[in-house]
């Protein structure tokens, strides 16, 4: 009876049965990590797609207002003066000083760049057509 105890007590996990559980979950573990890497990803794309889509509204809104006249789109085409913009654009009820600003209240890293491109002028018979180019985010999901 003393041995038949002594020989349940001793009984553990063999090296091999530890070695496949130790795989499994190295496995599981680098398949979560691809998986979170995916989501992140996703999110930054999402994000920098809002971000355009709000600067192309801005845009939009700028050459519908009908206080803008050719020479401020002429300007806005050479210069990309955010602050021509800037009055159409709210993030989260707050609106940006600057295209800095912009990013900050975003909650984009200081390391993106925003590319307001340009406004269709061609409706005004300007000597200087300008096609209309989209925004643009770099560094940063896109």
């Amino acid at each position: 009876m003393n041995r038949n105890n002594r020989t349940r007590r001793n009984q553990g996990f063999t090296i091999v049965e530890l070695i496949v559980v130790v795989t499994v979950i190295g496995l599981l573990a680098a398949i979560a990590v691809g998986a979170y890497n995916k989501v992140v990803n996703d999110a930054k794309v999402a994000k920098s797609r809002a971000l355009i889509n709000t600067l192309s509204t801005a845009k939009s809104l700028f050459v519908a207002d009908p206080n803008t006249t050719p020479g401020l789109i002429d300007q806005f085409n050479s210069s990309q003066d955010f602050g021509l913009i800037a009055k159409y654009i709210r993030v989260n009820g707050v609106q940006p000083k600057d295209d800095r600003d912009l990013l900050t209240l975003s909650g984009f890293p200081g390391s993106v760049q925003i590319s307001l491109g340009t406004v269709d002028n061609s409706s005004f018979n300007t000597s200087n057509p300008t096609p209309d180019t989209p925004p643009t985010v770099t560094g940063y999901g896109l």
